[in-house]
């Protein structure tokens, strides 16, 4: 071996150098040390917290980020089970991929249980978007008859006397209006102008089609279904007779 001190040619097991370097101790193996590595698994269990720190904090939706926490835990046991020498932590790994899964089918479970609600809810903001459509088209129809006398006649008559643009409903769809004639104002004799006294306002809802249940529906300033509007014409029909 070298001399560390003077680099000359020595005999291993002498107790001292030409030069006078003294050993104090065997000379180190020059065997390579392995020291097992624990990066794999404690990014692991960090994505874990991270993941349930965010989902708790801001917004639920989050918790889809556990597909890397669980991608990152079976990472880990990979290279710990290949290589069990320079990788370490395969129990660490383990338990976060069983906690992570643990923890995403119970979240699963209620984010199931809460889709009824959900489109419930849903239902409802598309409803009173809606009908904050209505009202607004309502205010139109009023400012029309302090002006004329009666209610427009039909849409065309309110687009000739607003300049803004008329308010649709949830699905960007036009709002039907039909404006109505009173029984007795229809009957009066020598009546020459006919006067709306009653209009109906009308969205063909989530199917986009007219004449379903689905329809909302204003009329006399009460929201209705179509099932509800169809009774209350036929009663005020037996009425009239």
């Amino acid at each position: 071996m070298l001399c560390p001190c003077c680099g000359n040619e020595i005999t291993v097991g002498v107790p001292e150098c030409s030069c006078g370097a003294r050993f104090v101790g065997n000379p180190l193996d020059e065997a390579p040390v392995k020291i097992q590595r624990l990066g794999p698994a404690m990014s692991a269990i960090a994505l874990f917290v991270i993941v349930a720190a965010s989902a708790l904090i801001f917004t639920k939706y989050l918790a889809f980020a556990g597909v890397l926490v669980l991608w990152s835990a079976r990472r880990a046991m990979r290279l710990a089970r290949r290589d069990p020498e320079w990788y370490g932590g395969y129990r660490t790994a383990a338990a976060t991929l069983v906690v992570t899964l643990a923890v995403g089918t119970v979240a699963s479970g209620f984010g199931i249980a809460y889709i009824p609600r959900y489109l419930e809810n849903r239902k409802i903001s598309q409803t009173a978007a809606t009908r904050a459509a209505f009202l607004h088209l309502a205010r139109i129809a009023e400012d029309y008859k302090k002006e004329n006398g009666s209610y427009p006649g039909d849409i065309r008559a309110i687009r000739e006397v607003t300049t803004e643009p008329l308010p649709k409903d949830y699905w960007e769809n036009e709002i039907d209006y039909q404006g109505n004639t009173g029984e007795i104002a229809g009957r009066l004799p020598g009546v020459t102008k006919v006067y709306i006294n009653n209009f109906e306002l009308r969205s063909a809802g989530p199917d986009e089609k007219m004449g379903t249940d689905d329809d909302i529906i204003m009329r006399d300033g009460i929201f209705l279904t179509d099932s509800e509007a169809k009774k209350q014409s036929v009663v005020q029909g037996a009425s009239a007779k």
